[in-house]
């Protein structure tokens, strides 16, 4: 089944817990740079449309920037425009009277294909594409739990007695996704000292790794939302 084309506000907000002991300076650490890295990375997926580029149910086309070319997320090239149902998406080169007569090349897009056949096409300057699989409050805590910590630097927090970080994020009250864990610590390249890997490559914080892969229905709950009588009607 597909939810309706939607959108939320959501909060996120940060925890830290240190041990029994706190530093010379009279606290475990400034709550201003918590703060200020949290804001940061909220800031840079503000106000953008999240593309799940690891999705198992969408076929994500991203339009090449240079030589016309699609990236099927999906595996493979597709070259020229995006095959959908069997046909072609066509991109006019006059959108809107002789206000866009003189563009010679449309903008790069991201062309996203549902199960059930929908599609969507979307400016990629108004998207993000992120490496989770959903785009669901659980999945954007762990992603933001590793984004958070890197630029926090797990060795620095280890160092002034922080323990464990927790990341929640809310898509309403109530609706809240908690992901908390200690802090990764490893051996420097030099066998000495701490290290923390992380980014897009890195394995530490690859949410995939976190999503189970047995199909577990659905909990059976009175729910009268409209994927839930999507999946009533399909059962």
């Amino acid at each position: 089944f597909r939810e309706r084309l939607h959108g939320h506000s959501y909060r996120a907000s940060v925890r830290l817990i240190g041990t029994s002991s706190i530093g010379r300076d009279g606290y475990v650490l400034d709550f201003g740079c918590v703060k200020s890295v949290t804001k940061k990375v909220c800031k840079e997926m503000n106000e953008y449309f999240i593309v799940p580029m690891l999705s198992e149910v969408l076929k994500i086309t991203v339009s090449d920037d240079d030589d016309g070319d699609d990236d099927d997320r999906n595996g493979g090239k597709v070259n020229g425009d995006s095959a959908i149902n069997g046909g072609k998406l066509k991109i006019p080169t006059i959108i809107c009277g002789e206000c866009n007569s003189k563009i010679s090349k449309p903008p790069p897009t991201v062309t996203i294909t549902c199960e059930d056949g929908s599609f969507f096409s979307f400016p990629k300057s108004d998207c993000l594409l992120l490496p989770i699989m959903h785009s669901t409050a659980e999945e954007l805590a762990i992603y933001l739990y590793g984004r958070i910590l890197q630029q926090l630097n797990a060795e620095y927090l280890v160092k002034r007695g922080v323990r464990i970080m927790e990341v929640t994020v809310s898509e309403a009250v109530g609706q809240d996704a908690v992901f908390r864990r200690e802090i990764p610590i490893c051996s420097g390249e030099d066998g000495e000292g701490l290290s923390f890997d992380n980014g897009y490559g890195g394995k530490e914080f690859d949410v995939a790794n976190y999503v189970r892969m047995e199909n577990i229905p659905p909990m059976p709950c009175p729910t009268e939302t409209e994927a839930a009588k999507k999946r009533k009607l399909s059962s």
